[in-house]
């Protein structure tokens, strides 16, 4: 592919990495140059404009600042670059190990960061779960007051790629004890507890569900124009670009996950009761939430069309 830009991708045998290597294939403007896993190493990691670290946070500690030493791009997708030290070590249980990038690493959710995220040679990729707590959440800090309540389930995928044939519903953490807590409440604004749940017999799809306590004003408002008012910010936010959409149920649709399956799209309904909101958002946990929202975050490092080789993959709207 003459003239295209070189990438790298370590961790290319895993979840996420299978993910960019199917997007970035088919990508017109990018080749893959260099590829590592814990098998081997092919290709020239000198000759590469941008790495994707589709590693754990330990692997990428380690790589980034060798990447980096280089003058080439990173996109970490794992949680080493995502907070602040001291957060990380307390979520992740992990010392870290290279304390020194933390300033510069860019939160890459383009929807919040765009600009920043342009001029930056060091990109944390946002988690799944975080991204659907975050983009509903973050616009809303003058209509709701107190702590977000978040119970949401994930398809398999986000572990392992076998689904089980029989249904199999696990809840493995609540409260503030999953690692992805301190990053919903950084880039949300709110304080949040949460319980994820993953079911063992489906693939993909993040359902995220929150109920947060409006604030004095909007309980003033009737129900309905407040669940309105919270409506119109959301859909205020976010530009034809972000591919974030607010939508009601009806009687003839309901929205769910086979909407947003196989999209690089986040869907936002919400309604209100007895003084509170609650926001359901739904995305693909492999798409939005993990590869081609870090293929948007590579195409705007390096200077492409903002949405450039997702709707190649994934739908795009």
């Amino acid at each position: 592919m003459s003239g295209a830009a070189k990438v790298g991708l370590f961790g290319d045998t895993g979840m996420v990495g299978q993910e960019l290597e199917r997007v970035l294939s088919v990508h017109e403007l990018v080749e893959i140059g260099y590829r590592q896993n814990s098998r081997r190493q092919e290709g020239e990691l000198e000759n590469c404009d941008l790495v994707f670290l589709a590693t754990k946070d330990p692997e990428s500690m380690a790589f980034a600042p060798e990447v980096l030493a280089n003058g080439i791009k990173v996109i970490d997708i794992s949680g080493a670059f995502r907070l602040p030290r001291d957060l990380f070590e307390v979520g992740y249980h992990l010392e870290h190990k290279a304390p020194d990038l933390l300033d510069e690493a860019v939160y890459g959710m383009p929807a919040l960061f765009r600009n920043e995220i342009a001029q930056a040679r060091l990109v944390a990729n946002p988690g799944c779960y975080p991204t659907s707590v975050i983009l509903p959440l973050r616009p809303l800090k003058e209509l709701l007051q107190g702590e977000a309540t978040v119970v949401a389930t994930s398809g398999n995928s986000g572990a392992r790629q076998e689904v089980e044939e029989e249904s199999n519903e696990l809840t493995y953490s609540y409260g503030k004890r999953h690692k992805h807590v301190p990053e919903m409440a950084l880039y949300s604004g709110f304080q949040v507890n949460f319980t994820p749940i993953v079911l063992r017999s489906v693939f993909a799809g993040i359902n995220t569900n929150i109920r947060v306590e409006l604030s004095e004003t909007s309980k003033a408002q009737p129900v309905e124009e407040a669940a309105e008012s919270i409506r119109e910010v959301l859909a205020s936010e976010y530009s034809r670009d972000d591919n974030i959409e607010v939508v009601k149920d009806t009687e003839d649709k309901q929205w769910g996950t086979r909407d947003v399956v196989a999209t690089h799209k986040l869907l936002i309904k919400l309604g209100v009761d007895d003084g509170f909101v609650y926001i359901c958002s739904l995305e693909d946990n492999l798409g939005k939430g993990a590869a081609s929202q870090a293929i948007e975050n590579m195409n705007i490092m390096l200077g492409f069309p903002r949405l450039e080789g997702i709707g190649n993959v994934y739908r795009v709207d």
